[in-house]
């Protein structure tokens, strides 16, 4: 297939961003999502502009400009010629905003922001900006070698990157287009990872910068990379710096991670989840790095959905880093004993002498390294000052009796002038400790008392009933949902139908509660359970309550009401687990999301071998939906709601999907997809209009 307007001699494609060529019938780097560029030999490379810069090679191309290497000849200083593309030379918007790009940049004296010597036209009408030429890598080439970046390396990049927007908003200029890379690291006086944040290309001038406001997009117009879009610029919404906090926010977790905050199959996927899901937590994304929770937190906090809740400011992002770097170097910087390995020359029932020790007596025994008993130096003193008499025990005769008694009252042992106990020690050479008289035990009143029959039987009474009524309800408890007495069950199931609160179509004064259809791995048919006691869009993560889509699977808590109905009392997503109705749901999502936009060449990608192998396949595919279903205008923004889905059979390699037309389509026909697992993929393998009685037969309302 070729496109018009494009060379029909072009032979490959390349990436602007990543560089890699793919065949001319490509249209996506399966890379970077970039939209790729025919090879086109560039006329300009090798002549000089203006008579002071001479082109030397293209470094970059995207899909506006062209970044060249050039030399200024008079100057002999290499600099980075970015010139907007021949293409745009006859649309005034887009050499507006190019223009837009030199008048915000000059704004910008930062050590940390590209700087900008000049600005020019050159004879074909392209206009072009001289900037600094940076030899380094990208933060994204970076992580993308390096599969992520450690904390202790990312945290200085990113306070220089804050500083470098802090200025920008300061001098009235917002980003629009942060991304990683747009951070440049290069090296600087032999100080590695210096940050140079570049590309204002869609930068926007807000009146704090002393020039008149241009706006240069029309309302809901959608500019930037939808990796790093915050939700407010994906709506098309009025921006402001806190629009570059939160790509700020998802450049920073990808750093860490290696992998972006949020990824859709398509960029319309990724849009929506940026303005309605929350990502991952890093622990789930990578469990293999310890990365500070204060880290996690600042992430998050720029991350958040609405702009009140982010910093307000890049300086207070900035400050955050900055604390986590002091916190850093307060509890990881100094090292300490307790976490030193016994190679570290520490044996056990050791103590390092005060001298070593700063002047402190320092044990390192027993509970440090384990369970031995700790014996300090001063407790080693005082045993060694401690009575003792030597030699083995003297016969039990009347005047050794008395000697002992008179030793022990007159405290003589232990004085240098007994001569007594001196010489009587000193004889036999032998270190003894004296033995203590035994005293005479006599057993208590009470314990009399227990030796009665009936207060032991009652004291066993005692112990055993509350022990058997413990026991009791620990095996209640283990039987679950077959515990006979138990108020409250749970389920863990599918999500096969959603019903919001509706009005009764016999009684339109009547309001019906919202239903949901869950099916359970050991139930053999969906379990119907009734919303009218909870508003379960309380327990959804997102506002378009995208929670509730078929094939999600949800933890239900319910009890049972009148004739038997099950009332939902509270439940939740399980957000780590997924099903084989979910991957269906999903491919079915991408094959409306492609009619809608008349792709029907990826939309038939889609479809089954059996489907594409027959003589007529295509044609018959083009007959059918180039008629029908025709979208509502909002399918792009809305998208494919909960409720306008119903799954009518699921099995492991067969799931059959019910759409009722009228929530997506201008028609209120009901639809029936049937999908097959293919190859470890799901495809479609048959899509009809059906009478709208299956619908309200199957799982009914």
């Amino acid at each position: 297939m070729t496109f018009d307007g494009q060379p029909q001699t072009a032979k490959k494609k390349i990436c602007p961003v990543c560089k890699n060529e793919f065949p001319a019938n490509q249209s996506v780097c399966p890379t970077d999502r970039s939209m790729l560029m025919f090879a086109q030999r560039d006329e300009l490379i090798g002549t000089i502009l203006n008579d002071r810069y001479r082109v030397i090679s293209e470094v970059g191309r995207g899909g506006m400009s062209i970044v060249y290497k050039g030399l200024h000849e008079m100057m002999d200083r290499v600099v980075a010629i970015k010139m907007l593309q021949s293409q745009h030379v006859t649309d005034q918007l887009s050499i507006k905003r190019f223009q837009q790009e030199a008048q915000a940049a000059s704004h910008l004296q930062h050590p940390h922001v590209i700087t900008v010597y000049d600005c020019g036209v050159v004879a074909s009408g392209q206009p072009y900006i001289v900037m600094d030429f940076l030899e380094g890598m990208s933060l994204s080439d970076v992580v993308k070698e390096e599969n992520h970046l450690a904390h202790q390396r990312a945290l200085p990049i990113f306070i220089q990157a804050c500083d470098a927007l802090e200025h920008a908003h300061q001098k009235g200029v917002i980003h629009r287009d942060l991304k990683s890379s747009n951070i440049m690291l290069v090296e600087v006086e032999g100080r590695r990872d210096f940050v140079k944040v570049v590309d204002f290309g869609i930068a926007k001038l807000t009146n704090a910068s002393g020039k008149q406001q241009q706006n240069l997009t029309q309302t809901g117009e959608i500019f930037g990379s939808p990796i790093y879009m915050s939700p407010e610029q994906c709506l098309g919404q009025q921006l402001d710096t806190r629009s570059d906090i939160y790509s700020m926010g998802a450049v920073l977790y990808e750093t860490l991670t290696g992998v972006p905050p949020l990824m859709g199959d398509t960029i319309y996927a990724t849009m929506k989840m940026h303005v309605s899901q929350m990502p991952e937590p890093f622990s789930a994304v990578r469990p293999d790095l310890r990365i500070p929770d204060a880290l996690e937190r600042i992430a998050f906090r720029a991350l958040a959905k609405k702009p009140e809740q982010r910093y307000q400011s890049m300086q207070e992002m900035r400050d955050a880093l900055d604390q986590c770097v002091a916190s850093q170097f307060e509890t990881g910087s100094m090292p300490s004993l307790i976490s030193a390995p016994p190679s570290m020359g520490f044996g056990f029932g050791t103590t390092i002498p005060p001298q070593d020790a700063g002047g402190e007596e320092l044990d390192l025994t027993g509970g440090l390294f384990g369970n031995q008993t700790q014996v300090s130096t001063s407790a080693i003193k005082k045993e060694a000052s401690a009575p003792y008499i030597t030699g083995p025990e003297p016969k039990k005769t009347a005047s050794n009796k008395a000697k002992t008694a008179s030793h022990r009252t007159t405290g003589a042992a232990s004085s240098a002038g007994s001569k007594t106990a001196g010489v009587e020690g000193r004889k036999t050479g032998v270190r003894k400790p004296a033995a203590a008289d035994k005293k005479k035990q006599v057993a208590p009143a009470w314990l009399k008392k227990l030796q009665d029959p009936k207060v032991l039987m009652i004291a066993a009474a005692a112990i055993l009933v509350p022990a058997a009524g413990t026991g009791l309800v620990l095996y209640l408890n283990s039987l679950g949902n077959d515990n006979p007495f138990a108020l409250q069950k749970s389920i863990e199931g599918v999500i096969y139908y959603y019903r919001s609160p509706t009005k009764d179509p016999d009684n339109p004064e009547k309001e019906l509660p919202g239903l949901l259809y869950a099916k359970a791995p050991k139930d053999p048919k969906p379990v119907k359970f009734d919303l009218s006691q909870i508003n379960i869009a309380d327990y959804c993560s997102q506002k378009d309550m995208q929670d509730l889509q078929v094939g999600t699977v949800w933890n239900i808590r319910f009890h049972k009401g009148p004739n038997n109905t099950m009332i939902m009392e509270a439940g939740g997503l399980e957000e780590k687990k997924h099903s084989e109705v979910e991957d269906a749901r999903i491919t079915l999502n991408q094959f409306l999301e492609f009619l809608n936009s008349k792709n029907y060449t990826k939309a038939y990608g889609l479809t089954t071998n059996a489907w594409q192998q027959k003589p007529t396949g295509g044609d018959d595919f083009l007959a059918y939906f180039t008629n029908q279903p025709h979208f509502q205008p909002d399918f792009v923004t809305k998208g494919v709601p909960p409720y306008a889905l119903k799954v009518v059979k699921a099995e492991k390699a067969a799931v059959d999907i019910l759409i009722d037309g009228h929530y997506i389509f201008d028609e209120n026909q009901i639809y029936k997809a049937q999908l097959i697992n293919e190859d470890q993929k799901w495809k479609i393998a048959a899509f009809m209009d059906v009478n709208s009685d299956q619908w309200s037969k199957t799982l009914q309302d």
